[in-house]
């Protein structure tokens, strides 16, 4: 039998010789799974053995990962604004970079907005992780919790009640703001922004999420435009707008804003590289 130590070393070169990006993150996660470990025991229990079973289980996770599966859909689950969020293929695994748009959204709701009792709508919810994190943070808020495709809202639904903010989220199926039975304070959107003829050269793992959440059309920023076509009635005044966009996109989806919301004071939020990340759109 060999250690957690050796069988991290043994795991993360196999994924890494095949190209796998975060090889040893995602190495310490899969032992992390079958050892039924934190990750701080990990590293305290270096030298423990891995029995034969786990073993077999962590080769089986391996021979998935290298089909290119991705990791999350594999386990079940994806760390997000530590917390654990369970996904599936019905929807798109929650990235680091947007665990932003839910500093972001608490900053503005903290600091930004006269009022602790916010109305909030997560609009493209998925696997819920953006809109349990809020209800969670800002236990006096009510959140809408809205997305087009049923099978993501059925995971959003088990989320939501897994972490018991059932009584402060209500779903809502269908087309962006449409569900929304009454105007809200703050708006958060991660929509699909990636356009579409750039789809086909992304990793191998990005073809197995659902298409539905990537897609944003020939220049990324179909869905931004019909949002802000129906921000209008459903954004309170003073209300705010977060969207999640690619750096590049800044300057037309600004563009697109201004034509809703003509007296908008509009900035940039960067990511961890210092890049231009979520758009806030700040209507008086």
């Amino acid at each position: 039998m060999s250690s957690v130590r050796e069988t991290i070393r043994e795991t993360h070169q196999t994924l890494e010789a095949v190209g796998i990006p975060d090889a040893r993150l995602e190495a310490e996660v899969m032992v992390m799974t079958v050892m039924r470990m934190t990750r701080q025991n990990i590293f305290a229990e270096q030298e423990a053995e891995v029995p034969a079973s786990e073993a077999q289980q962590l080769a089986e996770i391996v021979a998935q990962r290298l089909e290119r599966i991705p990791l999350a859909y594999i386990i079940g689950y994806r760390e997000f604004y530590g917390i654990n969020v369970v996904v599936t293929p019905d929807v798109l695994i929650p990235r680091p970079e947007t665990e932003g748009m839910v500093e972001h959204t608490l900053f503005m709701a903290l600091m930004g907005m006269e009022t602790r009792e916010l109305t909030i709508a997560d609009v493209g919810t998925g696997s819920g992780a953006i809109a349990v994190n809020l209800a969670i943070h800002l236990p006096a808020a009510r959140i809408y919790a809205v997305d087009i495709s049923e099978p993501a809202l059925d995971v959003a639904a088990y989320n939501i009640r897994g972490h018991s903010v059932h009584d402060r989220v209500r779903l809502g199926h269908g087309d962006l703001l449409e569900p929304l039975p009454e105007p809200v304070d703050l708006i958060v959107a991660n929509l699909p922004y990636i356009p579409t003829d750039r789809i086909p050269v992304l990793q191998p793992e990005v073809h197995q999420e659902p298409q539905l959440a990537l897609d944003g059309g020939p220049d990324g920023l179909d869905l931004v435009r019909r949002l802000l076509s129906q921000a209008p009635d459903k954004l309170n005044s003073p209300g705010i707008i977060l969207l999640e966009l690619d750096p590049e996109q800044f300057p037309a989806a600004e563009a697109i804003a201004l034509q809703q919301f003509p007296d908008a004071e509009i900035t940039a939020e960067q990511d961890l590289a210092r890049r231009d990340r979520i758009m806030v759109i700040n209507r008086p």
